[in-house]
């Protein structure tokens, strides 16, 4: 199983994840911009988005299992961590994001696949015009809170 979340958090949305991580983890490793969650030999990988002048990028989190040939041993136990971590995100995320599809003379369109933390939803709303929401910093993909 491979799999794929993908949100926009602050700093304060990153530590209330990884405290809720921690419950379901072994241990948590952070390495420069990316967290291991290490659940026996098995791992999630967790990007925190990134805010850099008023942009703030997507992150995700993902679970890669491996093929047949060099699988991790505990993959129930990764596969039941990331549907808990997955299903919380969720919960408590804002889901009704929309981007402007350039292809669509400048529509809005649902994005089914991006959540929203609470707090980077405040942030959003603090200055709309100018805090702008991207699937990468060289994305055309602009998220507007929506619908």
């Amino acid at each position: 199983m491979d799999a794929e979340i993908l949100f926009f958090m602050t700093e304060k949305d990153q530590t209330v994840f990884l405290n809720f991580a921690e419950s379901f983890t072994d241990s948590i490793k952070n390495e420069t911009s990316i967290y291991r969650l290490i659940l026996g030999d098995c791992e999630l990988l967790f990007t925190p988005s990134q805010t850099k002048d008023n942009v703030m990028v997507t992150g995700s989190l993902k679970i890669r299992l491996g093929n047949s040939e060099n699988a991790c041993k505990d993959q129930e136990r990764a596969k039941s961590a990331f549907r808990k971590l997955r299903n919380n995100l969720k919960k408590n995320y804002w889901s009704r994001l929309a981007y402007l599809n350039k292809n669509k003379k400048d529509k809005l369109t649902p994005s089914r696949n991006h959540w929203l933390g609470p707090d980077a939803k405040k942030w959003k709303e603090a200055d709309s015009e100018n805090h702008t929401l991207k699937l990468s910093e060289t994305s055309w993909m602009e998220f507007e809170i929506g619908f």
